[in-house]
């Protein structure tokens, strides 16, 4: 850091509480080096604010003016106390960290199949003297909460799948945030490794408990082998008082695909960073997401694609679902760089808007320097037909009822995209339960 630089008020305590925590950090002298350089990056920068345009709707401060700690050990949680985050009938293997510390007794891995390898991240590091805090094939991983990340990190899911390996049942991370000491702050990363040839599907679901204010920061990186195919659900159900930050980098070789699925439902603010760098031949990557912020919610979903090379494919489409005070950003942008001809993307955010006080801000973005595409992108805001409540009413559904029925039923059409039955039951009911009126019918659902 020059001698002209200035640390942000605030920064001191991170640089503080890094030295604090710094001894019980997993990983090498090496990894420890990576570290540091990386808490040097996000004190140089300090938190994002308005003036960048990335961030021009969503502000920080209430995260920025607090001071957020690590928990030095997980507060007791129990499978009663998670139960209600674990869709039924889900037959998954299951891996959970509380207050960002991997708790084995509630995690379940057994008979994991043959060429797949699933722990805490925390212990990878431990046991391998080599390896590194950020993955070494991700090209870049920008952003000063990445960098906080990558110093703090405590533990996370480390998925690796051998060349034609399938893992047979879904993975289940579940994050939870116990919420009972205010002010502490919950830093995971996740990173998978697929090989030629392999599949799996994991379930990213960020959940909160209590009710203290906390902050939540989590990294997943997705480096994918050729002909390989991740499934990721990411479900976040923060609480009420908590603050949820998130991004997912995925690295994709020759034929291999993504399906990428967001759910953000819950927290006082969120902000979701999703980025994909198709680099070799035929790569797809397809992003779904629903967002529902109610009251006084804020949530800000950013996307990136950069396609790379030829012959990549990518489709993303977002729907949000806004009532109260709530506010809504989309972001996506679409790179065709001049090398990938014959990309065939499409990306499209549609908003319904349940009061006259909610807001959404929408950008659909494409940047195209090759000549042979095939492109589109749109936005659209609207709300509900009234003539289709009027229907409703008609046949005996209450006013509250019938717009949470069409409410539900315009989300609905982007949690079918997931494809594993218990998933989308859990999910649409928690979508309507959010409702206004819609809690009566979440059991049908």
């Amino acid at each position: 850091m020059s001698a002209t630089q200035q640390i942000e008020p605030g920064i001191d305590h991170y640089l503080a509480e890094y030295a604090r925590v710094e001894r019980d950090l997993p990983g090498s002298e090496d990894s420890k080096r990576e570290r540091s350089a990386e808490l040097t990056r996000f004190s140089e920068a300090g938190f994002p604010t308005t003036r960048e345009e990335d961030w021009k709707y969503t502000s920080l401060q209430p995260v920025e003016k607090r001071r957020f700690e690590i928990s030095d050990e997980a507060e007791p949680v129990s499978l009663d106390d998670i139960r209600a985050f674990m869709p039924a009938a889900l037959e998954a293997y299951r891996i959970v960290l509380i207050d960002g510390h991997f708790n084995r007794a509630l995690s379940e891995l057994d008979d994991l199949p043959q060429g797949v390898t699933v722990r805490s991240f925390a212990d990878y590091l431990s046991a391998n003297a080599g390896a590194t805090v950020k993955a070494r094939e991700i090209e870049e991983e920008p952003g000063s909460l990445t960098a906080m990340n990558a110093a703090f990190f405590t533990d996370g899911a480390y998925v690796e799948t051998a060349a034609g390996a399938v893992l047979d049942k879904p993975l289940h991370v579940i994050s939870v945030s116990s919420g009972m000491r205010d002010e502490r702050m919950t830093q995971v990363r996740h990173r998978y490794l697929f090989g030629e040839n392999s599949q799996a599907t994991i379930i990213e679901h960020s959940v909160g408990l209590g009710g203290k204010a906390y902050f939540a920061n989590l990294v997943t990186e997705a480096v994918m082998g050729r002909n390989a195919q991740l499934t990721r659900i990411r479900i976040q159900q923060e609480a009420e008082r908590g603050y949820h930050v998130s991004s997912f980098f995925a690295q994709q070789r020759r034929d291999s695909r993504v399906f990428n699925h967001g759910f953000d439902l819950g927290g006082r603010l969120a902000r979701i960073d999703t980025n994909a760098r198709l680099v070799d031949h035929n790569a797809e990557i397809h992003m779904y997401g629903v967002y529902a912020p109610m009251g006084r919610q804020h949530i800000d979903n950013h996307t990136r694609i950069d396609h790379a090379s030829e012959h990549g494919l990518s489709r993303e489409f977002y729907r949000g679902v806004l009532g109260g005070h709530g506010r809504g950003v989309f972001n996506g942008k679409i790179i065709i760089h001049k090398d990938a001809q014959k990309t065939d993307s499409e990306q499209a955010c549609n908003a319904l808007l349940l009061s006259d006080k909610a807001e959404v801000d929408a950008k659909p973005e494409l940047e195209i320097y090759a000549d042979d595409v095939t492109a589109a992108h749109g936005s659209t805001v609207g709300q509900i037909d009234e003539d289709a409540v009027f229907y409703l009413n008609s046949r005996g559904v209450d006013e509250e009822g019938a717009r949470a029925i069409l409410t539900y039923s315009f989300a609905n059409a982007l949690v079918q995209k997931v494809g594993i039955e218990p998933i989308e039951r859990y999910v649409e009911a928690a979508v309507l339960a959010k409702m206004p009126g819609g809690q009566s019918y979440a059991d049908l659902a």
